[in-house]
């Protein structure tokens, strides 16, 4: 039991000593400020917004005097302005690009050669076995004057360029000169017996 007591003398000083320096401190104990209440900001607010919904009212009863517009007042114009015109596309300059020329093959004179009296002789000058090599060497020796003729023989078809005078005489002549400007040895023939060779 003296324990005991002197345990509570003991926590009896120990608090006035406390209290004691608490009572020499400048500033005063927080239970005695007045204005440091946790609620005092709250009650404050709560203040100024009724002070402004107060204003607020007062506001909305005065504008009950004022006469009441039925229409909205008419809108400002609004000035629309053009469009801005689109940059000018760039000129595109178009390229050209040059084929060679397409070579289109004479169609031989099959109904010609058929025309023409048989008893007329051909100075033949060159067989090929296409139009186009005929038509190469006709551009070649520079004799684009003579005919080319379609020939079929044992099934076999054949281009031929031919050069046709009436007499023997004067295709053995004109074989002369074609020897000597095409380099070749034409051949001197009947009509007739080329006109039974032509393919129809």
């Amino acid at each position: 039991m003296a324990i005991t007591i002197k345990t509570i003398c003991g926590v009896t000083v120990t608090n006035l000593i406390i209290l004691g320096s608490v009572g020499c401190s400048n500033t005063p104990a927080p239970w005695t400020q007045q204005d440091d209440s946790p609620w005092g900001a709250k009650h404050e607010a709560e203040a100024q917004n009724a002070a402004y919904d107060q204003a607020v009212l007062d506001a909305s009863l005065n504008d009950l005097n004022d006469p009441v517009l039925l229409a909205d007042p008419d809108p400002e114009p609004v000035v629309m302005q053009a469009p801005e015109a689109a940059p000018a596309p760039e000129l595109i300059t178009p390229v050209v690009i040059e084929e060679e020329p397409e070579v289109v093959e004479e169609k031989p004179a099959t109904q010609d050669i058929m025309a023409m009296l048989s008893t007329n002789y051909a100075v033949q000058v060159f067989a090929g076995s296409t139009v186009g090599s005929v038509e190469k060497f006709k551009t070649n020796k520079d004799v684009a004057d003579l005919m080319t003729v379609k020939t079929d023989r044992s099934d076999s078809i054949l281009y031929v360029l031919v050069d046709i005078h009436s007499n023997r005489a004067e295709a053995n002549t004109a074989a002369a000169a074609l020897a000597i400007k095409t380099g070749s040895k034409p051949w001197v023939r009947s009509l007739s017996g080329l006109q039974k060779i032509v393919a129809q």
